[in-house]
């Protein structure tokens, strides 16, 4: 009995690796995009597939790696990502002043930058010093900053009216609060890893 639940376990086995080599070869065509066209958007799906869902915007471009290199070096220091965020909200506001921008890229451009500076302001936060009971209000507010930006980025990849002024009034607020906390006296080093 126990030889033959051996022999069919091996025998399962070399059926499924096989089929597993089988499955994977490439020995078939490989598929090649249309002539003319470019083989694949930023996101890695053809631009008609993407324009199939909707989703494809050519305005919308992923910002490179040199690009997120440089912006954090900008705001490596909590003080200084205020001030880029600072930065990022009036570029945001000017290019959608007028409704959607007639070529949106710098205005999801900016976004773009600035839900990556609030992606890492609680590690900026941290390791600026910034005192530990801030911390979590730091996280709540780059969040709920996130939210807002999101909400006008939506408006702009729908082709509704960006409507920033209806968030101006809180993002500003939010904006004001991290300032203030960027301007308290700092911890030491040693204090303000956990």
């Amino acid at each position: 009995m126990s030889v033959r639940l051996l022999v069919s376990c091996v025998l399962t086995s070399a059926c499924v690796g096989l089929s597993l080599l089988v499955g994977c070869s490439p020995s078939g065509p490989q598929p090649s995009a249309p002539s003319g066209k470019s083989p694949a958007a930023p996101s890695g799906k053809s631009p008609a597939a993407q324009a199939a869902k909707g989703d494809y915007n050519p305005h919308d471009v992923p910002i490179t790696e040199e690009q997120k290199t440089q912006l954090r070096k900008q705001a490596a220091q909590f003080p200084k990502a205020v001030e880029v965020i600072k930065e990022l909200r009036a570029a945001t506001e000017e290019e959608t002043k007028n409704g959607i921008p007639q070529n949106p890229y710098k205005a999801h451009q900016a976004l773009d930058k600035a839900d990556l500076v609030f992606q890492w302001l609680p590690e900026i936060a941290r390791d600026s010093g910034v005192p530990k009971q801030h911390w979590e209000e730091v996280t709540t507010t780059a969040n709920e900053l996130r939210t807002l930006f999101e909400a006008v980025h939506q408006n702009i990849d729908n082709k509704k009216e960006p409507d920033f002024k209806s968030v101006a009034a809180e993002v500003d607020r939010k904006i004001a609060r991290l300032a203030e906390i960027g301007a308290a006296k700092p911890t030491a080093k040693s204090e303000a890893k956990p």
